[in-house]
């Protein structure tokens, strides 16, 4: 019989510890994310919200930290306070308990019954879980979005295979195109050029959402001062970019680890659009990704249409939600469920028509 865990909230006396610790167990877990590293952890809660609270829960036993719940309390609509993923606000995926997939059923019933016993919040909500995580918090998942990802050959001559015949001849035409005009492919190098190329990612996103006067979620200070902090900090962050006739048209920022990529963002100079630069850079990151032994390309959450030309294959994420028994959880529950009854009556009428 295993012996049992117990839960601790983390004092933040020495926080590079927990986030070595998590660094180390998230490459344990059932699917190795990114954001459930202490390189992502770490920069998210220097930059939380104001009004935010960290919350680290560690679970252990006589072994040591074998798990780690890292949570944010944000106020909620009702003046109470809702438990959060430290850094789901920034549009990370996949998250879920960091710890092995042996000890994450009793890690998670160790976790729910500590925090069932706090008084300081109304509801635990995690979103962005795969669907095998949902059981081990005894809890039903909400299908709220899908992460599109492309298992790589080592040979990318083996995935263009995959593709019908002109499909395969238009993307190598653009490249070609690209490539023939001028444009090349770089790669950053280490902090100081990683912090060059974030500038850039962020003068060419500017430039594009102006252009097209779109309300984009990577703008602004906050999100300025936690991709620098990162950048700078952790070697698991990767460049590239196109460069034409030396001025830099489009850069794909990611993460590496646990041989997979991560795909967090993209921009290109609209300028380009013609040469269709952001399509032809991401097939040379594939491709360079393929040549370096990267087992998976995750393009993130989101069905956008360009996503498609490259796979068809995708993971739905879930949100769980546990609520305590307050009467801020029940109102938030019973307008749910209202919503859920407008829904079906909506759809039960457009199929009447």
């Amino acid at each position: 019989m295993k012996p049992a865990f117990t839960v601790e909230r983390f004092d933040g006396s020495n926080p590079h510890e927990v986030w070595a610790h998590c660094n180390a167990i998230a490459r344990t877990m059932a699917y190795p994310s990114f954001f459930c590293s202490g390189d992502w952890l770490k920069a998210a809660a220097e930059n939380l919200c104001p009004g935010d609270e960290a919350l680290i829960l560690l679970a252990k036993d006589a072994n040591g930290i074998r798990g780690v719940l890292p949570l944010v309390r944000k106020r909620n609509a009702l003046g109470g306070a809702d438990l959060h993923y430290l850094g789901s606000d920034f549009y990370p995926d996949p998250l879920g308990l960091i710890c092995s997939p042996a000890d994450r059923a009793d890690c998670a019933a160790a976790l729910r019954d500590h925090l069932l016993n706090a008084s300081d919040w109304d509801r635990l909500i995690l979103d962005f879980l795969l669907e095998d995580e949902p059981a081990d918090w005894t809890l039903l998942g909400k299908p709220v979005s899908v992460a599109p990802f492309k298992v790589l050959p080592r040979d990318f001559s083996e995935l263009l295979g995959e593709f019908k015949k002109k499909k395969r001849y238009n993307l190598r035409a653009m490249v070609k195109k690209l490539l023939d005009t001028g444009g090349e492919l770089a790669a950053s190098s280490g902090p100081e050029s990683n912090i060059a190329y974030l500038d850039a990612l962020f003068s060419l996103h500017e430039k594009r959402a102006s252009e097209r006067s779109l309300d984009s979620s990577f703008t602004g200070p906050r999100v300025q001062s936690l991709h620098r902090a990162l950048v700078a900090a952790s070697d698991k962050v990767r460049f590239f970019g196109l460069r034409l006739n030396g001025q830099m048209i489009a850069v794909i920022y990611g993460f590496e680890f646990c041989n997979r990529f991560f795909y967090y963002q993209v921009a290109h100079d609209p300028d380009h659009g013609h040469l269709s630069p952001g399509t032809v850079l991401l097939y040379l990151v594939i491709e360079a990704c393929c040549a370096n032994g990267l087992t998976e390309f995750n393009f993130l959450q989101g069905d956008e249409t360009y996503k498609g030309i490259w796979t068809n294959d995708s993971r739905t994420l879930y949100r769980c939600v546990l609520n305590r028994s307050t009467w801020r959880s029940r109102v938030f529950s019973a307008v749910e469920e209202s919503r859920g009854y407008v829904k079906r009556a909506m759809g039960l009428m457009s199929r009447g028509n």
